[in-house]
């Protein structure tokens, strides 16, 4: 299969599955990331939610395969972040809850032919007295069961080392990969470039990855033009390739207040990046 480029059917603020689907199909993509995080922490970014019944795991993914499948669209990774519960809250039946409420979206997620199901690393809940190390323990033993959740059913579970996540610095990310056999990555650079973090500091992730999101992105706009960040997709792929990386990277720019303030056509400027996602394909790949 090689790298191929993917979009994001979340990356239109809260749109249903059909409309959005049938702009990545116009937009010339073939295989997209769904969006099943309206439950999450994150639904000011990231409101896409089509689920009506998460007890109908069938209904549920035959509704995912027709609408793909209407639009000539392959399924890579359910990307859900969390379901309003931090992974590791210090509350264990909120934990509880956020697990049976992920098994029951990962049984989903396998059932539509997803390849994996991308999750968050979890915060520190400093205001309840939740330290570093706490968190940290609390979201290695929270994953070591949602990994053998998604194993059990065909798929992968991915963490995307996100900002202000206690896997947001690289050494954390690979130390909590490292701590839970069968985790792994869903890398976007824009999230450790508001660390000014660069290239050398964030490619150690790469061992770790298996699918990629991306968004140009500098220190002060977590999201920048596709032209005008930091992020250097040609080396980027590049390195992917060397590696043997065999699988996706997701255009991911998403309707943020921000930017929809600052006027931007999310479509537009996504189009620009799937374009220079193609050329660093093209040209790694030969």
């Amino acid at each position: 299969m090689g790298i191929r480029v993917a979009g994001s059917t979340f990356a239109f603020g809260k749109m249903d599955l059909e409309e959005s689907c049938k702009i990545m199909q116009e937009m010339g993509f073939d295989v997209v990331d769904v969006g099943a995080c309206g439950m999450s922490t994150f639904t000011d970014y990231v409101p896409q939610w089509f689920i009506t019944d998460l007890d109908d795991t069938q209904g549920e993914a035959d509704h995912i395969r027709r609408t793909t499948e209407k639009y000539g669209l392959e399924v890579a990774e359910l990307f859900c972040c969390d379901f309003g519960v931090n992974i590791n809250d210090p509350d264990p039946k909120k934990r509880e809850w956020s697990q049976k409420t992920y098994e029951k979206v990962a049984k989903i997620a396998a059932a539509s032919g997803c390849n994996s199901i991308m999750m968050l690393p979890g915060m520190i809940d400093e205001e309840n007295g939740q330290t570093f190390d706490q968190a940290f323990d609390t979201s290695v033993t929270e994953y070591k069961r949602m990994v053998d959740v998604a194993e059990s059913l065909g798929i992968h579970c991915n963490i995307e080392p996100c900002i202000f996540s206690i896997a947001w610095q690289p050494e954390n990310a690979i130390k909590l990969c490292e701590a839970v056999p069968g985790l792994a990555l869903t890398v976007d650079y824009a999230h450790q470039t508001q660390l000014s973090l660069k290239a050398d500091d964030i490619e150690p992730l790469h061992d770790y990855a298996r699918h990629y999101q991306a968004k140009q992105s500098a220190p002060d706009s977590f999201q920048a033009k596709p032209d005008e960040g930091w992020v250097d997709f040609g080396r980027m792929v590049q390195k992917m390739h060397d590696d043997g990386f065999d699988g996706f990277i997701s255009v991911e720019f998403v309707s943020a207040p921000e930017v929809i303030e600052a006027g931007w056509d999310i479509r537009k400027e996504s189009a620009r990046l799937k374009e220079i996602l193609d050329e660093a394909v093209a040209a790694a790949q030969g």
